[in-house]
């Protein structure tokens, strides 16, 4: 393992009560950085000797001084966030650090942000839609917002502002003296049953190395009518279940279920079981026809839906989130409040570009929305003799083996 650094099947409340039964609102300090309601502005500065290593060095960052909405942090450090350099003339994500080279700095609480370029979202908004429905399923994620960044006083554009997944995310979703946990972070592309050294220590002590493995063991190798049982003394498996069926819903095929990636494990000392928690949903929704039924990559997920009983549960998921916590209204009420804000964006000429690309694909967002909304209805019904939603076929029974599948998608 590389080193960097049962509950009713019902949603969890967002703050955990920490062990002095006090809950913990570890987020009303740094409320203000993540405010929707206003376009941001971070600027960064970095000497000239530096711009070199943060050019060609995706692993040590370099000093440099961050204002934030007129808040000056130095003493911070910053690299370029991903796995692929990016010149600094066009537009690298970026991660910073406000406490790497002063130890108490800090900005309204974070000691660290990143800075993504949404290259692969020209809507800028999945992620917000995709945090916006982690909260309605009582899940846990990370905040977002949008902000103009310059890099010494050079527009670079419209960046997607997120929260890290550290110890203050913990302390928020968890409670104060429930941060300590192992925290281990799943990169693309592998999944932690099939290679524990597929996740990387994030956060915490590496005690969790061993819990992980036996975790992972338990995946692989319970009979099917123990996995259950045996699964939820190291997993929080109703919470996974919600997670898995968010992500079906949400088609976010970058996750952990459809692609073993985007994910990270973190080992809740309230009772010492994992909890998996998402990043990256900047592709959720890419696809509005995304079929729930699609088969997952990773091994949890699917032997979840190759066991009956746990298919079961699978699907009330599926039909409960759907009626739920996917509210059409308030997903578009997001959407639209951010077409707002962003609407305000007057600076250079890269923020001028990126405003373009919003508005010629925010409304491709809304439209998939609504269309998701009808594909995922519960009301829709297979074996009533009617395809709809997301059935490709429905011959009035629901026994499959004539073509049509228990599921009313065509039998390969």
């Amino acid at each position: 393992m590389r080193n960097r650094g049962a509950l009713p099947l019902l949603f969890l409340p967002l703050v955990v009560a920490s062990q002095s039964g006090c809950p913990v609102d570890e987020g009303a300090k740094s409320a203000v950085v993540f405010d929707r309601s206003v376009l941001h502005r971070v600027e960064i500065t970095v000497d000239d000797a530096h711009l070199n290593q943060l050019a060609t060095d995706l692993d040590e960052r370099v000093p440099c001084t961050v204002t934030y909405d007129g808040e000056v942090v130095t003493g911070a450090g910053i690299r370029q966030k991903g796995n692929t350099l990016v010149e600094l003339s066009k537009k690298p994500s970026f991660s910073l650090k406000f406490d790497e080279f002063e130890e108490k700095a800090d900005l309204h609480g974070l000691k660290k942000l990143l800075l993504n370029n949404a290259k692969q979202d020209p809507t800028f908004m999945r992620e917000q839609v995709g945090e916006e429905l982690h909260a309605r399923a009582g899940l846990p994620a990370a905040r977002s917002v949008h902000a103009v960044v310059t890099l010494n006083g050079v527009d670079k554009g419209i960046y997607v502002v997120t929260e890290a997944i550290d110890k203050r995310f913990l302390r928020r979703h968890f409670g104060e003296v429930n941060d300590e946990g192992a925290l281990y972070e799943g990169p693309c592309c592998g999944d932690f049953v099939e290679d524990i050294d597929a996740v990387e220590l994030d956060g915490g002590d590496d005690d969790g190395a061993a819990e992980l493995s036996a975790l992972a063991d338990v995946i692989r190798g319970a009979p099917d009518e123990q996995l259950a049982a045996q699964a939820s003394r190291h997993l929080d498996l109703d919470r996974y279940i919600t997670t898995y069926a968010l992500e079906a819903l949400m088609g976010h095929w970058d996750g952990y279920a459809y692609r073993a990636n985007n994910y990270y494990l973190y080992e809740n000392p309230i009772d010492g079981r994992f909890v998996f928690m998402p990043h990256g949903m900047d592709r959720i929704l890419e696809d509005p026809w995304f079929d729930t039924e699609t088969a997952p990559v990773a091994v949890l997920p699917g032997r979840i839906r190759a066991i009956p009983a746990l298919d079961e549960r699978f699907r009330a998921e599926l039909a409960r989130l759907a009626s739920e916590a996917w509210d059409e209204a308030a997903l578009l009420a997001v959407v639209d409040q951010a077409a707002r804000v962003i609407g305000n964006a007057s600076a250079g000429e890269a923020t001028r570009a990126d405003l373009s690309e919003f508005t010629a694909n925010v409304n491709a967002l809304r439209d998939d929305l609504k269309l998701r909304r009808t594909l995922i209805d519960p009301a829709v019904e297979c074996g009533d003799g009617d395809v709809g939603g997301l059935e490709t076929c429905d011959d009035g029974n629901t026994t499959g083996g004539d073509g049509c599948s228990a599921r009313c998608r065509i039998e390969p």
